[in-house]
């Protein structure tokens, strides 16, 4: 069994999130039903885990986008995990991730945010999605994992994505993040990612909208979570 360096209990039937190496997890015992535009098993799946793996310096750059899939199961490996998973790769410090909860009887919900790497740096490729864009590397990432303890329909949890994506991009105008192509406010950078899993538990919820109890304590969370992942770099930890 893995022996992690950290390891919290996350609220409700979630699961624990645990960090090992370059690995950041949610792990379960019992299955949990995913959506994500995550590189590895993204789209809705069934699992007991869910991956964030950042970058490590020994995997060029060049080497990880020609075979992600196999950077992530090596690294997954670390955990004990063949193939029963999500996973988003990230060129954030994992060890650097913020976590906000939030509950209310049967409805609980979790979020962890990674944002800076581990010079402390955030946000190089800020964007806003719409202006045109040209890249020559990619170095920074926002990546969002989000676990309901409740019974979302497929279309609920598609809508608990954009209303997280919404917080997300809150989170940065609120710390005045601006994009590096335009200098407009940032909505996220070009390489985000993000998963939402449930577990299934309870009466189906329909809506996860901003004005939805979901949708509220899932804007809520994400937004606290990507502001304290962002405001851990270098340029937000210096000022008094």
């Amino acid at each position: 069994m893995a022996e992690f360096t950290r390891q919290i209990a996350l609220l409700g039937n979630c699961g624990k999130l645990v960090l090992k190496n370059n690995v950041l997890a949610i792990l379960s015992d019992n299955e949990l039903t995913t959506v994500s535009s995550a590189i590895y098993n993204g789209g809705f799946k069934k699992v007991k885990a869910i991956l964030n793996v950042q970058a490590t310096e020994d995997y060029s750059d060049k080497q990880l986008h020609a075979d992600p899939q196999k950077f992530i199961l090596e690294s997954a490996r670390k955990l004990g995990l063949q193939d029963n998973f999500v996973g988003m790769v990230t060129a954030a410090a994992v060890d650097k991730f913020a976590l906000a909860s939030k509950s209310d009887g049967t409805l609980a919900v979790s979020v962890v945010a990674t944002a800076v790497d581990a010079k402390g740096e955030t946000c190089s490729h800020a964007e806003t999605a719409g202006e045109p864009i040209e890249v020559e590397e990619i170095t920074g990432t926002i990546n969002i994992m989000v676990a309901i303890d409740g019974n979302p329909t497929e279309s609920c949890l598609v809508s608990t994505v954009i209303t997280a994506t919404e917080a997300k991009s809150a989170a940065m105008w609120e710390l005045g993040i601006r994009s590096r192509y335009s200098g407009d406010l940032a909505t996220g950078t070009i390489t985000d990612a993000i998963i939402v899993a449930k577990t299934g538990r309870g009466a189906p919820i329909i809506y996860g909208g901003p004005a939805s109890k979901l949708g509220q304590f899932v804007g809520y969370c994400t937004r606290r979570a990507v502001k304290e992942a962002l405001m851990k770099a270098n340029k937000y930890c210096n000022k008094k």
